[in-house]
């Protein structure tokens, strides 16, 4: 009988990658243990400390193996013995000032992908809720919207939408004319003019940060972004490093970068923040 550790659906690949190099050696060892207790006696003591080595050994890989997958920065370095896996930038690189801005009413917004922009929706019905009902005044409610995975290219201007193509990519459609493939980040601002807008005037990323929203965003998400950077211009980026420095140019103003989204959804949490994933 061979035990499974079974990696749960919100880590991704690489976690459960990982999970397979670090549990392969522990069940092989244990596998051998089981079939040499098939040909020889075994007391009843024994078999219980069997199980009590196996189920914590089990426990400490899968715990190990999650928090080194999970909460890991993108970037073109290592940990020590552990080829492949990210290893996390110093704390100094990663402005966490944002946990001291928050207001009385808070809630994180966890959104992974973009939905035609349904966390700016989310935040922005809040927002006029709060005021509303409990009259909430101005930067009384903090919005932290959390933008990872698929959702992480929100965060960047007009300029590199352009530049890489991001509207053609992600099939979302120009603001202004309704045409596909915008060349511009759809989320960003809106005008009068903006008869095909995802957001309306009062649910723009720029109009939430006035109103004190925060926006986290996936520094690992973003990687593939510095990727399709390097790929598109080998020349002016000829590392990793260069593409995603380029790239953090880029973010808009209210953005803060983090070393991945569901470090971010912890962070806002362990600051006070209510969750919610946003879901459509």
């Amino acid at each position: 009988m061979r035990t499974t550790l079974a990696a749960p659906p919100w880590c991704d690949a690489n976690v459960r990658d990982a999970s397979e190099r670090h549990r392969a050696p522990l069940l092989a060892d244990y596998s051998t243990t089981m079939t040499s207790s098939t040909t020889t006696s075994t007391t009843l003591p024994d078999r219980r400390a069997f199980l009590h080595d196996v189920l914590g050994a089990g426990v400490a890989v899968a715990s190990t193996t999650l928090l080194a997958g999970c909460a890991t920065a993108a970037g073109g370095a290592t940990v020590a013995g552990n080829t492949g896996t990210p290893a996390a930038a110093p704390l100094a690189d990663w402005d966490m000032s944002w946990q001291k801005k928050l207001g009385r009413y808070k809630t994180a917004y966890d959104a992974p992908e973009i939905q035609e922009g349904a966390v700016l929706s989310y935040a922005a019905s809040a927002l006029s809720g709060y005021k509303q009902a409990v009259h909430a005044g101005d930067r009384e409610f903090t919005p932290v919207l959390v933008l990872r995975h698929l959702a992480a290219v929100m965060a960047l201007d007009d300029a590199m939408w352009d530049r890489l193509a991001l509207g053609e990519s992600r099939k979302l459609k120009d603001p202004t004319t309704g045409e596909p493939n915008t060349k511009r980040n759809p989320f960003l601002t809106y005008s009068s003019a903006d008869k095909s807008s995802y957001t309306g005037a009062e649910a723009t990323m720029t109009r939430l940060v006035e109103q004190g929203a925060i926006f986290l965003v996936c520094n690992r998400a973003l990687g593939a972004v510095g990727r399709a950077l390097r790929a598109k211009d080998p020349a002016s980026f000829p590392t990793q490093d260069a593409a995603m420095a380029e790239m953090r140019k880029h973010v808009v103003p209210g953005a803060y970068l983090m070393p991945n989204g569901i470090f971010a959804v912890s962070a806002a949490q362990d600051a006070g923040c209510h969750y919610m994933r946003v879901l459509v």
